[in-house]
Order: C-alpha cells, then structure tokens, then sequence
C-alpha cells in the first residue's frame, strides 16, 4: 500500500470486531510509530500498549468516573468558536446521527461511553509526554501518532484516535502505573474493524485546499 493510499482510505473506527492483535504485528506497528522524527530527536514520547482483558478493566474504571464526573466530548462553545468552525461540528453530528439510530444508539451516550470504552478494541495505545518538556513538545508526540495511525492502515489494521482521555488522566495513569511525571496526550484505540457496523460507514468530509491552504 501507498503511503497517499493509507491517507486517503484511513477513517476513525467506532466498532470493532472481538478479534484480538498479534502481539508481533503490535511491536512491528510500534516500531514504525517510534520512527517518527522529533526535534532535535528527543523522541519525547512514551507509549503504554494495553492488550487482552486489561483493556475492559481500564474501560470500567473509566466510565465509573465518567457517571462521577460527568466530563463528556462536548462541542466547544459557540462563543469562542467562528462559524466555519461550528458548521463542520453540526456536519459531524448530522452524518454520525442516521448511523447511530440505525445502530440502536444516541449521539452524546455513544460518543461519551464509546470513547472510555475504546469502541470495543482489544488494544489501547496511550501516548505520554514528559512534563520536563515545554507543551509545544506534544507536537512531536502527535507525528508519532500520526505515524502509528497511517502504519496501523497499511497493516489492515483499524483505529479511533480518543482525546477524552485526557479529561481522566488521573485514573489512566493510576491503573497503568505510569509515571506521575509524564502527561496522557492522547490514547488510539487499535484493532480489526466491524465492517458490518452501520457506524463505520461514516465517512467525514475535508474543507476544499483553497479554505485551508495559503500560497505565498
């Protein structure tokens, strides 16, 4: 597979199947996302891969704290936002929303629930940044990520990028006995997709290279 193909046929998965990952295909897909460059090469990155059962028992933790909580994936406020902005979350919601009531599910509880429990993967890649390093540094974390996300399609392999867990970092880092010193940026939910899962048909559309592209 080319590269460009990986990109263009790449879309987050939000049900997977119940098959599990070989961990030889999880160290070579590692592999490739530690490649990734870095400033300077500092490689700042950590990356913690959860496997098997111990995935549903991070699930559990989370969304218990979730029902304590309350911190949900809303969108941002229409406030702060300009409309360019908000109509590309409303087109989100629209799309998501036919899908989701085909699959018996609503919106806020599927996106919420779904995200803390990982859409059913059996892998969790959750990615750290060392708080010695200035914030501007996650930037290198996010190549890797974007590494690991263009890797994973060349392998056949399906994944959703999860922010939310940055809202429960204390409860992430707890269970996975990461270090206090280091900061969750962003966790992958990693597997084989269920093709047959009206959700998964999702396809997002991309602004036009003249709304986001500049020539100077």
């Amino acid at each position: 597979m080319q590269v460009s193909d990986a990109i263009e046929q790449r879309s987050s998965c939000r049900a997977f199947l119940d098959q599990p990952v070989e961990r030889p295909t999880l160290e070579r897909l590692m592999q490739l996302t530690c490649r990734a460059p870095s400033a300077i090469n500092l490689q700042p990155w950590q990356f913690t891969v959860v496997m098997d059962a111990e995935v549903p028992r991070l699930s559990k933790k989370l969304l218990r704290a979730h029902t304590e909580r309350g911190v949900g994936c809303k969108p941002d406020s229409q406030q702060t936002l300009p409309q360019v902005y908000l109509e590309r979350q409303d087109a989100l919601s629209v799309g998501m929303k036919p899908l989701l009531l085909e699959a018996g599910a609503e919106f806020a509880n599927f996106i919420n629930h779904g995200s803390l429990s990982f859409y059913g993967a059996p892998v969790v890649v959750v990615a750290t940044l060392d708080r010695v390093f200035a914030q501007g540094r996650a930037l290198d974390v996010g190549i890797a990520l974007g590494w690991l996300l263009l890797a994973a399609q060349e392998m056949g392999l399906a994944t959703c990028p999860i922010g939310l867990v940055c809202a429960y970092e204390d409860v992430i880092k707890d269970f996975l006995n990461i270090d206090p010193g280091r900061q969750v940026v962003l966790a992958v939910a990693v597997g084989y997709a269920d093709e047959q899962s009206p959700v998964n048909r999702m396809r997002t559309e991309r602004a036009k290279p003249s709304e986001v592209i500049r020539w100077y």
